[in-house]
C-alpha cells in the first residue's frame, strides 16, 4: 500500500512540473498570436498597435497621438444638437434671433429727376380791376430731388384669387420732396380762343408725404405701388402776368406769393437689390396739389399799369414725376 501511494505521489509531481513547463510555451504562443493579429490591424489602420500585459494576458490600449507633433487627441465629434449655430461674417442678428432677408428692416434712400406740370382744372387768372382768364397747363420740365426713411414689414406668402401663394411685403415711408420749375403758361378768353398773353414766374414747392407701398418679393426686379398723402409748401417768385385784351395791354408786378395745399400722391416703382442692404429704384409719381390759390397783391392794374396786382386760381394742380436714386437697407 504505502508503495502504491508513493508511486501515484510521483506521478502527480511529474504531471505538475509537466505542466509548469508547458504554460509558459502556451503563453509565448498566445502573444505571438495576439502580436500577429496586431500587426495586421496596424497595416491596414495605420495607426501604432496595442500592447499586451504578460501578467494579465489583457491588451492594454495605447492613445492615439497627433502625428503634428502636437499634444491634441483624437476624441469623438459632439452631437449635432450641441453643436452652435454658425453666423455667416457680416449677417446682421436681432434680438430674437438671426435676421434673414424675409425680416421686417429700416431704409433710408435718396433720388433725383424730372417734373412736369402738365395737369390743371379749372385754373383762371385775374388782373385786379380786369375780367378773369382762362390759364392753360404749364408744359415746362423741372427739377426734382427726394429723400425718404422708410420701414419694410416682413414677408408674408399670400394667396392670390389666380395663382399660387406670392411672397408680398408693405412699407410705411415718409418722404420729402423739393421740385422747382420755370411757370410759363398762356392765358385765354374765358371759353376758350386765342392765346392772349402769359403768365411768368418761378414755382418752387416742398412737399412732406407719409405713404404706404405693397411690394412683390424675391423677384429679379422688385415692382412695388402705393400712395401718399401730405401737404404742400409751395412759392412763386418774379410773377410776371402780360396779355393784350382788346388793345390795352396789361401787365402786373407784384411778384411773390405763397401757399399751403392738401398733397396727394400715387406712387409706381421698380427696385432692384445691387448688394445685400443697397438698391436701385425708379419711381413714377402723380403728384396732385388741391385747390391752390395764389394772390400777388392787391393793387389795381387799372390805375396802376404796370405795379398791379393779379390772383390764381384753380382745383388742383398736378405733376407728375420720374426719378431715380439708391436706398440703403439696415
Amino acid at each position: 500500500m504505502q508503495i502504491a501511494l508513493g508511486f501515484f505521489t510521483a506521478i502527480c509531481l511529474w504531471a505538475f512540473s509537466t505542466q509548469a513547463q508547458d504554460s509558459p510555451g502556451r503563453l509565448r504562443v498566445a502573444q505571438s498570436s495576439i502580436a500577429t493579429a496586431t500587426n495586421s490591424i496596424a497595416a491596414s489602420n495605420a495607426q501604432p498597435a496595442p500592447t499586451v500585459s504578460p501578467a494579465t494576458n489583457n491588451p492594454t490600449t495605447v492613445t492615439n497621438a497627433s502625428t503634428d507633433g502636437s499634444n491634441l487627441t483624437d476624441a469623438p465629434l459632439p452631437e449635432i444638437a450641441n453643436q452652435p449655430k454658425i453666423i455667416a461674417p457680416g449677417q446682421p442678428q436681432a434680438a430674437e434671433g438671426l435676421k434673414g432677408p424675409r425680416d421686417g428692416h429700416w431704409y433710408v434712400g435718396a433720388s433725383a429727376g424730372a417734373s412736369l406740370q402738365q395737369f390743371q382744372s379749372s385754373g383762371t387768372v385775374t388782373a385786379v380791376g380786369y375780367p378773369s382768364l382762362e390759364a392753360d397747363s404749364n408744359s415746362r420740365i423741372g427739377l426734382v430731388m427726394s429723400g425718404k426713411v422708410g420701414y419694410e414689414f416682413s414677408t408674408r406668402d399670400v394667396q392670390l384669387a389666380f395663382g399660387g401663394p406670392v411672397p408680398m411685403r408693405t412699407a410705411l415711408e415718409f418722404d420729402m420732396t423739393y421740385f422747382a420749375y420755370r411757370l410759363k403758361q398762356p392765358v385765354t378768353a374765358t371759353g376758350g380762343g386765342n392765346v392772349l398773353g402769359y403768365e411768368n414766374g418761378q414755382m418752387s414747392g416742398w412737399v412732406p408725404c407719409l405713404n404706404g407701398l405693397i411690394k412683390f418679393e424675391e423677384l429679379p426686379v422688385v415692382p412695388y405701388f402705393g400712395g401718399g398723402i401730405g401737404a404742400g409748401i409751395l412759392n412763386c417768385n418774379s410773377h410776371v402776368l402780360n396779355y393784350d385784351q382788346s388793345g390795352v395791354q396789361v401787365v402786373t408786378a407784384d411778384t411773390n406769393a405763397t401757399n399751403t395745399v392738401l398733397a396727394l400722391q400715387a406712387i409706381v416703382g421698380l427696385e432692384r437689390h445691387l448688394t445685400e442692404q443697397l438698391r436701385i429704384f425708379v419711381e413714377y409719381k402723380f403728384l396732385g396739389l388741391m385747390d391752390v390759390q395764389f394772390a400777388y397783391g392787391n393793387n389795381s392794374a387799372v390805375t396802376n399799369p404796370g405795379n398791379g396786382g393779379s390772383n390764381s386760381s384753380n382745383n388742383y394742380l398736378a405733376q407728375q414725376i420720374v426719378e431715380a436714386g439708391l436706398k440703403w437697407d439696415f
